[in-house]
């Protein structure tokens, strides 16, 4: 499916986080689920097919029809794209994990922003976002005893996104499981 990507952060009831995480599999607009921690405990991706109709429409109706109506579900943030940039997929042979940086930048920045987070290699996709953050990094590393995910996420954040010109904030997901398609 080509279409739309967008993203969805879900706060569940305590101890329903799993239940709720479930209910995603058999959804055919729903590429991605992992598992969080922090002030949301999913980080949902999304593709909703680019039709004549507004697509962001179909990703309002998911939301708001099949996720919270069906209950366990506190909060949700959907996080619409206004733009989005993907670089052309490298093959990794071994397992890999992902991470998601929320990005504050300078004014008038972002875009410019976007094309120097695509020249770093773990770097997935970014997406232009409105909102508190401007960004959004997904990357993807190799799963290592020796070198983490976690760690090696938080290395690629602190040595070369949050130095770069314009950064001003980064908020970074690591997820704790994954379900993808």
């Amino acid at each position: 499916m080509i279409g739309l990507r967008s993203f969805l952060l879900i706060k569940a009831k305590p101890g329903k986080e799993k239940e709720v995480w479930n209910r995603f599999k058999d959804l055919p607009e729903v590429l991605e689920t992992h598992l969080i921690t922090g002030k949301f405990d999913l980080l949902v991706a999304l593709e909703s097919p680019e039709t004549g109709l507004d697509p962001r429409r179909k990703v309002v109706e998911l939301v708001t029809e099949k996720i919270r109506k069906a209950g366990d579900v506190i909060d949700t943030r959907t996080i619409i794209p206004i733009e989005a940039e993907l670089p052309p997929t490298k093959a990794i042979e071994r397992p890999t994990a992902k991470g998601f940086v929320f990005i504050s930048s300078d004014a008038g920045k972002a875009q410019e922003l976007m094309r120097k987070l695509l020249e770093v290699p773990e770097v997935r996709g970014v997406y232009l976002l409105f909102g508190k953050a401007d960004v959004l990094a997904e990357l993807e590393v190799e799963k290592s005893i020796v070198n983490p995910p976690p760690q090696h996420i938080a290395r690629i954040v602190e040595s070369r996104i949050a130095k770069m010109p314009a950064v001003h904030d980064t908020e970074t997901y690591v997820p704790l499981e994954s379900m993808i398609k």
